[in-house]
């Protein structure tokens, strides 16, 4: 008669603990990663002739006027590099007035590529920004194609976004043809220096600057943030999202122990997101409620689509591994913290709870 054996019992590792454990784990090394990206800058290029939008798009996009808008025509190429600060933090915007404009000095381009290597290093961001209403590519718009491709190589396209502006000059019957036409003419100019593999993948947004919507009746802000956060580049992710997380989350959505603050404000020592990091130690001031007389709708709405774009990008290239543990990183700030987290740091992580909440 054979005997019966029995395997021997395995105990079942708890999910929520672990679960947890991870959350605080991956928060931790996320709290790492933006006090190290606090102070690095991110590069932002508009490209597109005078009169398009390009000031008004950059305006529109961050929330502020970090470029002067005005219709005035310019007399010579040039590379205009400006300082900017958004909530905090520091970044470079580089517009180039005449590289897609029929000026006189057409042939000087050698000239205008060692000016434009001379003052910009490297490309995180870059907006080629048209009219909707055109019919084709203009020469000077293949030219300045042409230019951007050979001063920072064919792989600068990887990091673009095509904006066309002025979409409601469009029949709301024909919107959708017109960006899809549009959309296939800007790519095949840029397939001629990067190649198809690299211009059929560049996204393309229809924007108008004095709507919030586009002839179809959708709002088009939150495509744009979207599409330029998925395009750009990975040096310049943490720093886009810092300056920007605040204008994504609705204050309510801030839970317990994320203060929803003025930017820039420090994170005070002993809160759960200064050294040393101990999470479910108190510390610190205790959370401000969220004043009832704020705006309860973000500046930037996201859909439920655009969300998930923000989320793969946030998972695959900031940290890895935050779709595994859901809600558990927001429990991981619930009880008893007592920390006031502000500031450009405390917004990506608010941003970051309501996205996975």
């Amino acid at each position: 008669m054979m005997q019966e054996t029995t395997e021997p019992a395995i105990a079942p590792v708890p999910p929520e603990p672990v679960r947890l454990s991870k959350a605080r784990k991956l928060l931790m090394e996320l709290t790492q990663k933006l006090q190290q990206s606090k102070d690095k800058k991110f590069v932002l290029m508009l490209v597109g002739r005078t009169g398009v939008g390009k000031s008004s798009t950059i305006n529109s996009l961050l929330g502020q006027e970090v470029a002067t808008v005005g219709d005035f025509e310019p007399s010579t190429m040039r590379v205009s590099y400006y300082e900017c600060e958004l909530h905090g933090i520091k970044f470079d915007l580089v517009d180039t007035p005449g590289l897609c404009d029929d000026l006189e000095e057409v042939g000087n381009d050698q000239e205008y590529l060692a000016m434009i290597k001379n003052r910009v290093s490297h490309i995180d961001s870059m907006l080629f920004v048209s009219r909707l209403d055109e019919t084709r590519v203009t020469g000077d718009e293949k030219r300045g194609i042409q230019l951007i491709s050979l001063a920072f190589t064919p792989k600068v396209w990887e990091h673009a976004v095509i904006v066309f502006t002025h979409s409601n000059a469009i029949p709301a019957d024909r919107f959708l043809e017109v960006v899809e036409k549009r959309t296939d003419l800007v790519e095949r100019e840029i397939a001629h220096y990067a190649g198809m593999s690299i211009a059929g993948t560049i996204p393309s947004v229809a924007i108008d600057n004095l709507s919030k919507t586009t002839p179809n009746g959708e709002e088009w802000l939150g495509e744009l943030y979207t599409k330029v956060f998925v395009r750009i580049s990975q040096g310049g992710t943490l720093p886009f999202l810092l300056a920007t997380a605040q204008d994504l989350v609705p204050p309510q959505a801030y839970p317990p122990g994320i203060e929803h603050t003025q930017a820039g404000q420090p994170i005070p020592m002993g809160s759960p997101l200064s050294p040393p990091f101990i999470l479910g130690q108190t510390g610190g001031t205790l959370p401000t409620p969220i004043d009832s007389s704020a705006p309860q709708e973000p500046r930037i709405k996201l859909n439920q689509e655009q969300k998930q774009e923000i989320k793969k990008k946030i998972d695959s290239y900031i940290i890895s591994g935050l779709s595994t543990v859901g809600v558990g990183i927001g429990a991981s700030f619930y009880g008893p913290l007592g920390a006031s987290i502000g500031g450009a740091i405390g917004a990506v992580i608010g941003l970051i709870l309501w996205l996975w909440s």
